[in-house]
């Protein structure tokens, strides 16, 4: 059995004992995904501030909510959809032209092996966060998702209630914009 499978099955069981009110297991549910939540929202948000009020909602949300999952294994996913749904709400109500920026898609081009070589040597992390701070809100969230939250396409599908297809077609023109950030950075 591999490290990974563990992991799977020891989060698995966390999942059930947090439904059944283990306050130990939610809190260790909560450990695991804290940091990674919180930057998530930051990066998706632009708002430090707020993503801490941000995550306290989303936590007792899922608190609420967590009875309810039926599947354990899909914890990680659900947890990212109830965190993108608050966060665009979050978005609508501090702007609403920054939430229809969220739908909108924009033109560019890059292989997805250049995009993780462009992260990889972006070592940097203010640098990085003013690269994602320049991109469109749909790709900042995609590109945040899939190449710095490790999720599969089909996840984030499922996270931002869009096709894979959309998914895809957003990463795409995501990359050519970051492209175009990153050689401006450099070049400029």
């Amino acid at each position: 059995m591999s490290l990974q499978n563990l992991q799977q099955i020891q989060e698995q069981l966390l999942v059930l004992q947090a439904q059944s009110r283990n306050s130990v297991a939610f809190q260790q549910l909560v450990q695991t995904y804290e940091r990674r939540l919180f930057y998530y929202l930051q990066r998706f948000t632009g708002a430090s501030a707020d993503s801490a009020d941000l995550m306290q909602e989303i936590w007792l949300n899922v608190y609420q909510k967590l009875p309810g999952l039926n599947a354990p294994e899909a914890f990680r996913v659900w947890l990212y959809k109830i965190a993108h749904n608050r966060a665009v709400s979050y978005l609508r109500k501090r702007d609403r032209q920054t939430a229809a920026a969220f739908y909108q898609v924009q033109n560019g081009s890059i292989t997805e092996s250049e995009m993780e070589q462009g992260f990889e040597q972006l070592e940097n992390a203010e640098l990085v966060h003013r690269v994602l701070e320049q991109l469109s809100l749909p790709h900042r969230e995609v590109l945040t998702l899939r190449f710095l939250e490790d999720l599969s396409l089909q996840e984030i599908s499922e996270i931002i209630s869009t096709s894979i297809g959309t998914v895809k077609s957003r990463l795409h023109y995501a990359r050519l914009e970051m492209r175009k950030v990153i050689e401006e950075e450099y070049n400029g």
